[in-house]
């Protein structure tokens, strides 16, 4: 009888584990094809399903012309992928009853410049939908390279703030809103930025190889950013990387950083009702446009509601998808600035892949 049933399990075991081969090999072949069809120098994903990471890997190299492997815990520059944990941080604030999404911006920082009188109707829930009526960011300056504490504080408070629409009317993206939800959350929680996302969000989810602040990175897992010239593919010589645009910009992480992010944001989804700030941040949030919730963007693939964010900055890519229904996900990671249909073009098959599982 004993023999029986190991025989048995051993037989599961090995459909599993082939499942699990074939799985990958597919992911792979999807990953590596793309890569060649787009010069790309290297390339980190990472999948996660129920609960648990399935794959992740890196493939590539950190540099052109240089044998230092991609791996899943290479750090990259995520760009507006920042947004979701931004965002998050926003609304455990707003769960610890300390703001509320529909409180005024220039109540909750005071010493907001500006003359423009409809600023005065910028609520948080607008910051975070995009429907303040603040312009984006033209430049970013990322040469400047700030690292002071008083960085986003200083920016903030020198930029005479005026809107281009009035506010709730109009889905324009704005950076320079993220950048302000910043430093509310410095004003309301007393921490700075990034301390503040530290504690409560990288940390506690295990997150140890991630941070807003690049220089906390360890040198031996920092990816080099591309561009291309021509048919040529070159290292820029500035990293996308100044304090004050730290919440709207400058998460760095690997992909395994964020499947765990990923498998503790599902978490919560499955745990939630209408009332929990999870439900809400991943819903649409304003009648002005149906595919932004609160820090989330919204699409849909084969039917089902997909959420997620896109990332782009000098010399990276990245996007992140969730399909909360099925209980999945898929996060990629690219350390180069051209061509990049390549983000949706490798995850959306992914997500099909398991969608089918």
């Amino acid at each position: 009888m004993k023999l029986y049933l190991l025989s048995i399990l051993s037989l599961v075991f090995l459909n599993v584990h082939a499942q699990d081969i074939s799985l990958q090999t597919k992911i792979d072949s999807i990953v590596t094809s793309n890569m060649e069809l787009y010069m790309i120098p290297g390339i980190s994903i990472g999948v996660v399903s129920n609960g648990s990471i399935l794959y992740t890997k890196g493939y590539g190299v950190k540099e052109v012309h240089t044998t230092q492997k991609i791996e899943s815990q290479s750090v990259f520059h995520t760009a507006s992928v920042s947004k979701l944990l931004t965002a998050q941080a926003i609304m455990l604030l707003v769960e610890e009853g300390k703001i509320n999404l529909e409180d005024r911006l220039v109540d909750v920082i005071s010493t907001l410049n500006y003359s423009d009188k409809r600023v005065e109707e910028i609520d948080i829930k607008s910051l975070l939908n995009h429907t303040s009526g603040l312009p984006d960011i033209n430049n970013y300056h990322w040469q400047n390279n700030h690292q002071s504490d008083k960085a986003l504080s200083s920016y903030i408070q020198n930029n005479k703030l005026k809107t281009k629409y009035t506010p709730n009317t109009v889905y324009k993206y704005s950076n320079l809103g993220y950048d302000i939800l910043g430093l509310l959350i410095e004003k309301v929680s007393g921490q700075y930025f990034e301390d503040y996302i530290a504690d409560q969000l990288l940390n506690p989810i295990q997150m140890g190889d991630s941070d807003f602040r690049y220089f906390k990175i360890k040198d031996e897992l920092k990816v080099k950013p591309h561009t291309k010239k021509g048919n040529s593919v070159m290292v820029r010589k500035t990293y996308p990387y100044t304090r004050e645009h730290a919440p709207s910009s400058t998460l760095n992480a690997s992909s395994i950083d964020l499947s765990k992010w990923m498998n503790y944001f599902l978490k919560q989804l499955l745990n939630s009702d209408s009332n929990n700030i999870y439900y809400q941040m991943q819903n649409s949030s304003t009648s002005v446009y149906d595919h932004i919730g609160l820090g989330f963007q919204i699409f849909e693939i084969d039917g089902y509601k997909v959420i997620g964010h896109f990332g782009g900055d000098r010399g990276f890519r990245s996007l992140l998808l969730m399909i909360p229904e099925k209980n999945i996900g898929a996060v990629v990671l690219g350390n180069c600035d051209y061509n990049e249909d390549y983000r949706q073009e490798i995850l959306k098959p992914i997500l099909k892949l398991l969608l089918k599982e």
